[in-house]
């Protein structure tokens, strides 16, 4: 963390630290290189199980990579598919799941999108144990990202007050930044 306000990556692993246990299964939707695959991996420790999804075959070799470097492989499992299809696993409830939205950083700018996004949070959220919490990256700072935070928004109000309490961060100095957001299922 540089100074008193993390960054929004800072930011979600901090929340994600909040709700993460030893032994707790958990996903993340959006493996890109890793880096969030490995902070998960080690908050669930031994016992614990990471599921990472990334739809790029470059981004699960990349989440591998950083995994075996970090001695953390026996504790996920790297699913190269669209995270919308994080049904067709056999996947425990889960206690968290993190999406960082957008791009690979380096890559050709292959984007996550509204549509697929959207059938991924729903998928996820069915995982989610009560009291889970859901954590999501999103990048509104350009078109298709404000399309896609936009059907976010959409999605989760539709969502039964009963259900969900939910926290928006945002930067508002910055008008690219990133927003953070907080699901807890109830």
């Amino acid at each position: 963390m540089s100074g008193l306000i993390p960054r929004a990556i800072e930011l979600s692993h901090l929340l994600l630290a909040r709700a993460v246990r030893p032994g707790d299964t958990v996903i993340d939707a959006t493996a890109g290189l890793g880096r969030d695959t490995c902070f998960l991996a080690a908050l669930v420790g031994e016992q614990g199980q990471v599921w990472a999804f990334d739809i790029q075959e470059e981004a699960c070799q990349a989440t591998r990579a950083a995994l075996a470097a970090q001695g953390l492989a026996a504790r996920v499992q790297v699913i190269c598919d669209d995270h919308a299809r994080v049904n067709a696993y056999a996947i425990p409830p889960v206690a968290a799941a993190i999406f960082n939205l957008g791009w690979l950083p380096g890559s050709d700018h292959i984007l996550t999108s509204g549509p697929s996004t959207l059938a991924a949070f729903a998928a996820v959220w069915d995982t989610l144990a009560s009291g889970g919490a859901l954590v999501a990256v999103c990048y509104p700072g350009h078109e298709a990202g404000q399309a896609e935070y936009a059907a976010i928004q959409e999605w989760l109000s539709a969502l039964p007050p009963t259900q969900v309490e939910a926290l928006q961060i945002t930067f508002p100095r910055h008008e690219e930044a990133p927003v953070v957001l907080l699901l807890e299922k109830r």
